[in-house]
């Protein structure tokens, strides 16, 4: 690699870095007691819902299945303590990527978690469960923890690598079911059963999107809060945010899953300084910035007018001062 190239990837890093953008994609799933994992089976399924059975032709012109399995030997790694019989490496060659150096099919890969499970680390999710009340008596039972991951996957398109790693990780759980499921992009503990019933009304982001709310501590006699998704940005996605006093919290949460699932679904097309609303009275500013709540990562900040709004955008500053 020359130090052009060297530098471009380091710039490249940085710039994800920055955005949120997660190049690893990842899901924790919590087991009270360890599964048994048919591994024929989860082949099959992993093969049956990651898309449509195509073929691809060797050098030699042999047919093989759009499925790859990499099977783990005890001397890949002397020093790991995961024992292979237990890691799954999946290429998906069905989902190529062309890179530089040549083309590379998107992998998932899962496997046993070499860290026992530490219940504080899902703090900040299990505070944020509104969905799932049960969530923290459920995640305190867990002893044993499996990860999977995505790799190769950033030059997907975020639908694409989004939904692959869903059905993944669908076929796991009808294999091997789980108890609770921890979505790290999204800081999101969920169950399984509402996942797979989200994902069979083509709810994709019922796991990676995670609409949050805190409370924040004023001087002034008004109620001041931050609602924020979280999940977008590690998809490559802004996500949205809005600081505003004396709302309707359930109004402004339905509001910014709308625009959340708007930007999942057409990219970043919204603009600063541009007016978004449900009606014509409702006229909200847009502004890119960087989110007020970890991680940090890029926003889409809605100001909902001078009676509400709690923060600051530049471009109203600039219309002020006209």
């Amino acid at each position: 690699m020359s130090m052009n190239e060297h530098d471009h990837n380091e710039q490249n890093e940085q710039a994800d870095e920055d955005f949120g953008f997660f190049n690893i994609y990842s899901a924790q799933l919590l087991y009270r007691t360890p599964p048994t994992i048919d591994r024929d089976i989860l082949y099959a399924k992993v093969q049956e819902y990651t898309g449509p059975l195509h073929t691809i032709v060797d050098d030699e012109g042999t047919e093989q299945e759009s499925l790859a399995v990499w099977e783990a030997n005890p001397t890949d790694d002397v020093e790991t303590e995961v024992d292979p019989k237990d890691y799954y490496h999946f290429f998906h060659l069905n989902h190529i990527i062309n890179y530089e150096d040549g083309d590379l099919p998107v992998q998932t890969v899962l496997m046993p978690s070499e860290t026992p499970i530490q219940v504080e680390s899902y703090a900040t999710a299990l505070q944020q469960s509104w969905h799932w009340q049960e969530a923290s008596a459920v995640v305190e039972q867990c002893q044993y923890e499996l990860m999977l991951t995505d790799m190769m996957a950033r030059g997907l398109p975020h639908q694409q690598r989004l939904q692959l790693f869903n059905q993944v990780l669908r076929a796991i759980l009808e294999v091997a079911p789980c108890d609770a499921i921890y979505w790290r992009s999204s800081d999101k503990m969920i169950q399984p059963e509402a996942f797979l019933a989200a994902l069979q009304e083509e709810q994709d982001l019922y796991g990676a999107l995670n609409i949050r709310l805190y409370n924040i501590q004023s001087e002034q006699q008004r109620q001041e809060m931050v609602m924020d998704s979280c999940g977008l940005a590690a998809l490559g996605v802004p996500d949205v945010q809005c600081h505003f006093y004396d709302m309707n919290p359930n109004e402004v949460a339905g509001f910014l899953m709308d625009i959340a699932h708007y930007l999942y679904e057409q990219g970043d097309i919204i603009t600063d300084g541009e007016t978004i609303g449900q009606d014509e009275e409702q006229r909200w500013t847009c502004e890119h910035q960087f989110s007020l709540i970890a991680p940090r990562r890029v926003v889409i900040d809605l100001n909902p007018g001078n009676l509400y709004y709690a923060g600051v955008q530049e471009s109203s500053r600039s219309q002020s001062q006209e």
